[in-house]
């Protein structure tokens, strides 16, 4: 049996599901969730990408994400094996705790978008969880409502669907959520099989002509290239200059600060040159259990010191 239809391009938006090997728990305790959320927060930092919903549930999840770099099958696997790693340190088990590979459905933005939003915010309430979605800590319904800002989820696209001020449009949202979703849509995602696209006709012929057309079968992964090739050179010289040091004194460096500087040049390594915990293991000359402590602090790197990276890149 082919896999499913696996389309990706720059600004593709898709709802991502999986679940737990033999149905079994992949959040058993609140410190469980709160990892899961770390995890995708460095994803989303990592692999550039944008989360506007997700539903964390005792044995499995849902995501909305938006990728602009086209990157989704690179991203997802991040974060389930690294969650896989540090869960299974974190209880003292072993192997595997998903049951495969990601479910994924490719969303046409203006049809689909806020409808998925809903389904994704209910899916506690379908489940007897809860009575209603905000009352789940673990979904994004009631940061739409508060009003709260994160470093990972992405709010004000979709609460622009329903109006400019902000007041107005979260109490329309949780409206919207709150009217239940269609039987057409509940039926199309509660199958075995997920459809590849969540779309109109036109939006379908569409992703027909530029990904499937010609193939004999529909397996095809479209990741367009970077649009930013960073040299290891020119970041490091960045890097140096930014912190006023030598590249020597910054891979061993003495003294506290100093220190912090050298995670925080393993941060732009790992986000810009895409190395791995061995490669960076090797070039800064600590064990890849301190590279991804590093990796999973979500305060490692400031906004404005990213800023400063990423304008430099592009001079």
């Amino acid at each position: 049996m082919s896999r499913p239809l696996r389309i990706q391009y720059a600004g593709a938006v898709y709802h991502v599901m999986n679940r737990g090997n033999a149905r079994q728990d992949i959040f058993g305790h609140t410190n469980h969730y709160q990892l899961f959320i770390r995890c995708m927060s460095e994803m989303i930092n990592l692999w550039e990408l944008k989360l506007h919903a997700f539903s964390l549930m005792p044995n499995h999840y849902h995501l909305l994400i938006e990728t602009p770099m086209g990157n989704l099958s690179r991203a997802m696997r991040h974060l389930n094996h690294v969650y896989t790693q540090r869960f299974n340190r974190l209880t003292g088990r072993d192997g595997h705790l998903f049951r495969g590979r990601y479910k994924s459905i490719l969303i046409e933005e203006d049809a689909y978008l806020i409808e998925l939003l809903r389904y994704i915010h209910l899916n506690p309430v379908r489940a007897g969880m809860t009575k209603r979605p905000e009352q789940h800590r673990w979904t994004s319904h009631h940061y739409y409502l508060k009003g709260t800002e994160t470093g990972f989820l992405t709010t004000t696209r979709l609460l622009e669907y329903f109006g400019r001020r902000r007041n107005l449009a979260r109490r329309k949202l949780h409206e919207f959520v709150m009217s239940g979703v269609p039987i057409e849509l509940e039926k199309r995602l509660s199958g075995q099989k997920w459809p590849s696209v969540l779309s109109s006709a036109n939006f379908e012929e569409w992703v027909h002509w530029n990904f499937v057309k010609d193939l004999d079968d529909e397996q095809l992964e479209y990741v367009p290239n970077h649009n930013q090739q960073v040299a290891e050179e020119s970041l490091q010289k960045i890097l140096c200059k930014i912190f006023e040091t030598n590249w020597p004194s910054l891979k061993k460096p003495q003294g506290h600060e100093q220190q912090k500087r050298r995670a925080q040049a393993i941060w732009f390594y790992r986000r810009y040159l895409k190395l791995g915990y061995n490669e960076l293991s090797k070039i800064f000359g600590l064990v890849p259990s301190r590279i991804s402590k590093i990796m999973s602090k979500n305060d490692m790197v400031s906004s404005e010191l990213n800023e400063q990276v990423v304008l430099s890149l592009k001079k």
